[in-house]
């Protein structure tokens, strides 16, 4: 027999308990609507880095970083080809100009400088000996000059001998005798004469051949001298006072003409050569003073050179060291660098936000009501520094802003700092 169930109504209320929990929410939510103002994102202070504004001067610096370079750095380069017999010093070295650096051994050179040298030696022999024969005929022809001059003043003696007596009219001397004084006379003259132009030309064979003679000896000295010249340069040796920073040859190996040998550098002249951003270096000019800091000391510099191309988004820089160099100075050192642009007198400036480009107008959250929160404020941004930039308007001196990355809630105007 089925019995019949009676139905127990549950109160309406009940059946919509959830909705006092959302309308409590709400209520309070509303109630402290002031308290939170109109704040739609919330921010834990520990994750928060604020800095505030400040008035005064603005240095406008821009940071680089390079490395120290020599200003006279030398490849000491082979002359002569050659085994490398002995290496004398390695890198670190400190050398003076002459400095013997590497040893090299070439017999063949040293053979063909002794052959020159015997070549040289016969040919002054010979020479020798062909002036001795020569002078030697030289020397007969000026006897026969004296020779006949005497003859050809005996033979006028007597012509003029004969020519007073028959002027007086003496019968001795016959008219034959006579014509025959003149004709010796004559023939004396002319012999003389000519005597006196071979001989002459013999001095004039005789200079020439010792010019010519001379010039073949020049030649043959020259070539001892380039031989010499060569074997000297086995012996390479350091052209300037400085510090060896590489030495190219190892022992036994064969040099060729104009291999490198040793890379010489000054060590007390260097210069800075540093990479500066392309999107600043418009504000790079020459004669700029730069600070160099080689983490243990500064010395202070110019720029001296700018660098007319961009290579992977860098300018090279070069700047002349001015002040004496520290002793931990040395080529290739690591260093930074602030290059001073210009001084800004009396301005506002902030240590420099994150994604804060200069000369733009720009978001910053700005802290407000004692601090609790912060309200996003356009401000217009100046020159920038190494960590600082310039406010132009937007902000004033004390207030305070949020400078750490705040690109997760840039979409709010108004963020609560709990």
């Amino acid at each position: 027999m089925d019995i019949k169930r009676e139905v127990v109504h549950k109160p309406i209320l009940l059946n919509y308990w959830y909705l006092f929990p959302i309308i409590a929410v709400l209520w309070l939510v509303w109630s402290y609507r002031d308290v939170f103002s109109d704040a739609s994102y919330f921010v834990e202070r520990e994750k928060l880095v604020t800095a505030k504004v400040e008035q005064g001067t603005f240095q406008v610096n821009v940071r680089a970083s390079g490395l120290l370079k020599p200003a006279e750095i030398r490849w000491v380069a082979s002359q002569v080809a050659g085994r490398v017999e002995q290496v004398l010093v390695k890198p670190g070295a400190q050398v003076e100009q002459g400095q013997l650096l590497v040893q090299l051994s070439n017999p063949e050179l040293l053979r063909e400088r002794e052959k020159v040298q015997w070549e040289l030696a016969a040919n002054k022999a010979d020479n020798h000996a062909a002036l001795v024969s020569m002078e030697s005929q030289l020397l007969d022809l000026e006897n026969v000059v004296i020779a006949a001059e005497y003859d050809y003043q005996a033979a006028k003696l007597k012509l003029d001998a004969e020519t007073q007596l028959i002027a007086q009219g003496n019968a001795t001397v016959s008219q034959l005798d006579y014509k025959r004084s003149q004709l010796a006379v004559d023939q004396q003259l002319q012999f003389w004469q000519a005597q006196q132009q071979k001989t002459k030309k013999m001095k004039a064979k005789l200079a020439a051949t010792q010019t010519a003679q001379q010039a073949r000896i020049n030649l043959i000295e020259n070539n001892l001298q380039r031989m010499q010249e060569q074997v000297d340069a086995l012996a390479i040796r350091a052209q300037q006072t400085g510090v060896v920073q590489q030495v190219s040859l190892e022992l036994g190996e064969r040099a060729q003409v104009g291999d490198s040998v040793a890379l010489i550098a000054d060590q007390q002249k260097l210069f800075a050569e540093l990479q500066v951003p392309e999107v600043r270096i418009q504000d790079i000019v020459l004669g700029q003073l730069v600070v160099i800091d080689t983490r243990n000391s500064e010395i202070i510099g110019k720029v001296s050179r700018i660098d007319p191309a961009v290579t992977g988004g860098m300018v090279q820089v070069d700047v002349q060291l001015t002040d004496e160099l520290p002793v931990d100075a040395r080529p290739e050192l690591t260093v930074d660098a602030l290059i001073e642009i210009s001084n800004i007198e009396q301005t506002l400036y902030v240590k420099r936000p994150m994604f804060a480009p200069r000369n733009t107008t720009t978001g910053l959250y700005k802290l407000v009501e004692q601090g609790g929160f912060a309200r996003k404020t356009l401000v217009k941004l100046g020159q920038s520094s190494v960590n600082k930039i310039q406010i132009e308007s937007g902000l004033q001196v004390g207030d305070e802003i949020i400078i750490s990355d705040t690109s997760d809630w840039q979409d709010h105007q108004t963020i609560m700092i709990n």
